[in-house]
């Protein structure tokens, strides 16, 4: 009796492991499009859902050679902005852009902690997000800078040498797209964490180095339009009135304020050589011949007035002064021109609203508001130029008041 009874005991036993081996829950099969396994429920903190997502090793093994946890962790609690928003880029963007998991390692902290600081902001954009208005200016957990070489351009504002250079990333979102500096840089949702939001990037973002001056005096595309600016600055130095109508200083590193978001910049829609060439300016002789027609260059000294060509050109820069022009412009790209996502005018001293932009079969066009019937701007590629004083965008034509 008793060797029966140890035998229904054992044969119970083994239909109980085998009831809760085929109740078990599965592991459910890795969905089809790039969507990456992870834990959904918001019980990891930005460190931990870094470590659980296997395409973002790279980062992991990056982060950990720098100081940023730690420094994240030591905000906890004190920081006003409330959680961090961290932008993760895959192993694939890693790699895109030189690095591997073999050479991660003999990459300099500094340079990690740099690229790593960038992309983390505080401040919490929502995991769920699909839209956002516009572009948003967030000042990233980057160190500011006191540092910056700045372009040697004769001017008396370039005064600021001992004020900080707060650094900006701007974001975007449009349908579940995310756009970081004007650039789409992922297309999946953010992943909620106790202390923030993580966005995982299909590309590497980097923060600028450059002035726009920098930028467009180095590329030989734009070397028409930067003599008409060197023309016509030399022009109002001689008269005696730069500082009121100098085109080049709105170009190089203006530090207006020693707080964030205090800082002026340029939205430069410039124009390239073949710009130049479809108005008639086959050479910068020609530039600098028809600005010397200027009636400023028979004026007494100190008359303010534009130059011919600067009467053009004022069409292809929006300033963002935070007591003047276009206080409430942030960085503008051409998914906001496109799409219409800004809700200010677009101006350029003195009038506002000088300039609007229409939607042609998807590309982004400019015409002067004083003439709309004239010639148009279009963007072209390259374009959405993020650079340490605005954003450059390539125009094909220059804003002339006749068709």
């Amino acid at each position: 009796m008793k060797k029966n009874n140890n035998f229904f005991i054992l044969s119970f036993c083994l239909l109980l492991v085998f009831i809760s081996a085929c109740t078990k829950t599965e592991e459910p099969p890795k969905p089809i499009g790039g969507k990456l396994p992870f834990d959904s429920t918001v019980n990891k903190s930005l460190a931990q859902l870094v470590d659980s997502i296997p395409e973002a090793s790279i980062f992991s093994a990056a982060i950990k050679r720098t100081s940023i946890r730690r420094y994240m962790d030591s905000l906890a609690g004190k920081n006003p902005s409330g959680p961090y928003t961290m932008f993760v880029p895959t192993n694939k963007a890693w790699q895109d852009a030189g690095f591997t998991a073999d050479n991660i390692g003999a990459v300099p902290v500094a340079t990690l902690d740099t690229m790593i600081r960038y992309l983390t902001i505080p401040g919490g954009i929502p995991a769920n997000t699909a839209n956002l208005f516009g572009e948003t200016n967030y000042y990233p957990i980057t160190y500011r800078d006191r540092t910056i070489t700045r372009s040697q351009v004769p001017s008396p504002f370039l005064s600021w040498t001992t004020m900080y250079y707060y650094y900006r990333i701007i974001v975007g979102m449009t349908d579940g797209v995310l756009r970081l500096n004007g650039k789409a840089v992922s297309k999946q949702a953010g992943i909620s964490a106790t202390n923030g939001t993580l966005y995982l990037l299909d590309s590497m973002v980097n923060k600028p180095y450059y002035e726009s001056y920098q930028v467009l005096r180095y590329d030989t595309a734009f070397s028409f339009y930067m003599a008409a600016l060197k023309k016509s600055n030399a022009l109002y130095v001689a008269k005696g009135i730069i500082g009121q109508f100098n085109d080049t200083a709105t170009l190089v590193l203006t530090v207006g304020s020693d707080q964030p978001g205090k800082e002026p910049f340029a939205i430069t829609f410039a124009p390239d050589n073949n710009a130049f060439r479809k108005a008639g300016f086959n050479a910068i002789a020609d530039i600098n011949s028809y600005i010397d027609k200027s009636a400023l260059a028979s004026a007494p000294n100190y008359t303010q007035m534009r130059t011919n060509m600067d009467s053009i050109l004022v069409n292809h820069q929006l300033l963002s002064n935070y007591n003047t022009v276009n206080p409430a412009l942030t960085y503008l790209y051409s998914t906001d021109f496109r799409l219409g996502l800004y809700s200010v005018n677009l101006s350029n001293a003195p009038q506002p609203g000088a300039v609007f932009v229409t939607n042609i079969n998807g590309q982004a066009v400019l015409h002067r508001q004083d003439y709309p019937q004239g010639r148009g701007a279009a963007i072209i590629a390259p374009s959405d130029i993020t650079t340490l004083t605005g954003v450059i965008h390539r125009v094909d034509n220059l804003l002339l008041p006749t068709p």
